[in-house]
């Protein structure tokens, strides 16, 4: 939920729906839950005044306006021969066709009143209208294509969650279900969509504060960060994101061993069979630390992953070019390229090493698709000068 020229880390923010693949995760029995040692942090104390934090009953709660609103449609007498489920089904769709996608973390209300939302935020809504007439909800997780952005620094990826509306059991409803089925409220729909795996309601919190967590973490907003991924450990202890964001963030505050510790406490006791995130993190804090030895090792897991995070290829091509392997560097710009042929990274990268062979049409071609790609203006303005400089030399050498 992380990123750059040098990734920090990769964040899933429950939040966009863009995300590569998610992973399974394994069960813990409470026993066994109670166990597992609380991870090391630095003290509150050090961040100052006690950082104030929505309250799980702020995230759900909805103004007394919004309340009236929904109950005044769901009780209408038009609609009483529909289950309850589909009654909440019919007014999210009527209420929520001008609803703008925005990537923050909106707490119930405010994405009503806003009417603005990611998927993590209409979740969220959905939870609390379901939540004022007694409907059962549930939670999955779905991969969609995949997409990446970065702030900051910080290279962010998502997955997408959607809520689950279950139909009401046969004795609390006239003529109820004989089956118990349930609707999927999706308002972003992919194509390619696919169900990865059921999200429990201790899981779905978490999300929440992780997010804001990384949002906290790309302004620089380091207590507000510490204090979110806090909280979603209190939900989901083992959440590797949270750690993942944890350790960063001790990383860039300059306390390392603490970092170094939260990685291997990720590593050791989470549950998921995917930890690419935390592996690269701390790869990449082995390395700025000198603690080789241990960065081969770290490297050696990292390339069994094939992972689909372009900056993944792009970083490789970065080191490779400081490595003077250049026809290598190529090699792994075009494979970000084709992954995500809509970012200007990789092209960027492809101009420096043809740059660095001596081929500057080739390198003026990447280097235009790198002025084409990007939207930033003073990414645009240093393109655009490499670019000129470029032209200059392709003219001179032809």
């Amino acid at each position: 939920m992380t990123i750059l020229s040098i990734m920090r880390f990769v964040v899933f923010f429950t939040l966009i729906f863009l995300t590569a693949c998610a992973s399974n995760i394994e069960r813990v029995p409470q026993g066994e839950l109670a166990s597992i040692p609380e991870p090391k942090l630095l003290d509150e104390q050090y961040f100052g005044n006690e950082t104030k934090i929505e309250t799980l009953e702020d995230v759900f709660s909805l103004t007394r306006t919004q309340q009236q609103d929904f109950l005044a449609y769901f009780n209408h007498y038009k609609n009483k021969s529909l289950y309850p489920n589909k009654r909440i089904s019919r007014y999210l769709s009527g209420r929520l066709e001008s609803f703008n996608f925005y990537s923050d973390t909106l707490t119930a209300d405010d994405a009503l009143e806003r009417k603005l939302g990611n998927c993590l935020s209409l979740a969220i809504v959905t939870h609390s209208l379901a939540n004022l007439v007694n409907v059962d909800v549930g939670y999955e997780l779905v991969e969609t294509p995949a997409v990446y952005q970065k702030e900051g620094g910080i290279v962010l990826s998502s997955q997408h969650v959607r809520t689950l509306l279950h139909d009401p059991k046969r004795s609390e409803f006239t003529n109820g279900p004989l089956w118990r089925g349930y609707i999927r409220v999706d308002y972003y729909p992919a194509e390619g969509t696919k169900t990865l795996r059921r999200v429990s309601s201790e899981e779905f919190f978490a999300m929440f504060y992780r997010n804001r967590a990384a949002e906290a973490l790309t302004r620089n907003e380091h207590g507000l960060a510490y204090a979110y991924a806090k909280e979603a450990l209190k939900y989901n202890k083992l959440d590797e994101q949270a750690i993942n964001m944890l350790a960063v963030l001790h990383d860039n505050l300059g306390f390392k061993n603490l970092a170094e510790n939260l990685f291997e406490y990720g590593l050791k006791y989470g549950r998921s069979d995917e930890k690419f995130e935390l592996l690269y993190n701390y790869h990449l804090h082995l390395i700025q630390n000198e603690k080789n030895d241990k960065a081969q090792r770290v490297a050696k897991q990292l390339r069994r992953y094939d992972d689909p995070n372009p900056y993944k290829w792009v970083n490789l091509g970065n080191e490779a070019i400081e490595d003077e392997r250049y026809h290598n560097a190529i090699s792994y710009f075009r494979k970000a390229s084709k992954m995500a042929d809509y970012l200007h990274e990789p092209y960027a990268g492809m101009a420096n090493a043809y740059y660095l062979m001596g081929k500057y049409e080739r390198a003026r071609k990447a280097m235009k698709k790198a002025l084409e790609k990007t939207h930033k203006q003073e990414k645009a303005s240093i393109y655009q000068v490499k670019y000129n400089k470029l032209v200059e030399l392709a003219n001179n050498d032809s």
